[in-house]
């Protein structure tokens, strides 16, 4: 009876030995397939943040600042550009929705997910024509960063002076004519003033860039 019993009590042992054996590999396979699928997600995050990055970068093609892109530029965005900016994203699938439109899209990208907020601008060319005999300054409106002045005067008149908010931004004793152009300060609407000698006949043709923008939500998904 004794040397059946241990009989028996070896064929458990083993028995124990044989299912730690195979759940101990099992857990060990399972621990490895987590690790490598953890290594992959934290790969594609790091390549849909970098994308995000770059996408906003204040260097880079169609941003005018950090956080700031041109509308017209980044709807122009296609996947070469995108595979320059980002490297890390190369053969791997891609998506970049701005606001509710699908800017780039390749594959099925459906892994990772990274967001952020941009100012879109959007630009317009604005005329008006100063007539000097009856005007000698101009306000033009918020956010204009870049002034062109087209300078016509019948040589009876002599404009020598353009102020920018009190600043000086042209001058010429002998007389300014022809086209000039120069960038105005961000932080109040610039208003133009002309300051002439002898007579007043002449006209000045101001051309600027009017900025619009909104706040969209941009949306880069990557995967494998």
């Amino acid at each position: 009876m004794t040397t059946e019993r241990g009989q028996a009590n070896l064929i458990g042992l083993a028995a124990a030995l044989v299912l730690l054996a195979t759940v101990t590999t099992g857990s060990v396979a399972l621990a490895s397939i987590a690790l490598a699928d953890a290594d992959t997600d934290s790969e594609t995050r790091h390549a849909a943040e970098t994308l995000a990055d770059r996408l906003v970068a204040a260097d880079a093609d169609h941003t005018r600042r950090a956080n700031a892109v041109s509308e017209n530029a980044i709807r122009a965005l296609n996947t070469t550009a995108v595979d320059r900016l980002a490297p890390s994203v190369r053969n791997r699938s891609i998506r970049i929705r701005l606001g509710d439109e699908v800017l780039v899209e390749r594959g099925d990208p459906e892994k990772t997910t990274v967001r952020r907020l941009v100012r879109v601008e959007q630009y317009e060319r604005r005329t008006t024509t100063v007539d000097l005999v009856t005007q000698r300054s101009v306000s033009l409106p918020d956010r204009t960063e870049t002034v062109e002045l087209d300078i016509s005067t019948d040589g009876t008149t002599t404009l020598t002076t353009v102020r920018a908010n009190d600043r000086i931004v042209l001058r010429d004793r002998s007389g300014l004519s022809g086209t000039y152009e120069f960038k105005v300060a961000r932080v109040n609407p610039p208003q133009l003033e002309f300051t002439t000698e002898d007579g007043v006949d002449g006209t000045v043709t101001v051309t600027w860039t009017e900025t619009t923008a909104t706040v969209e939500p941009l949306e880069v998904t990557v995967g494998a």
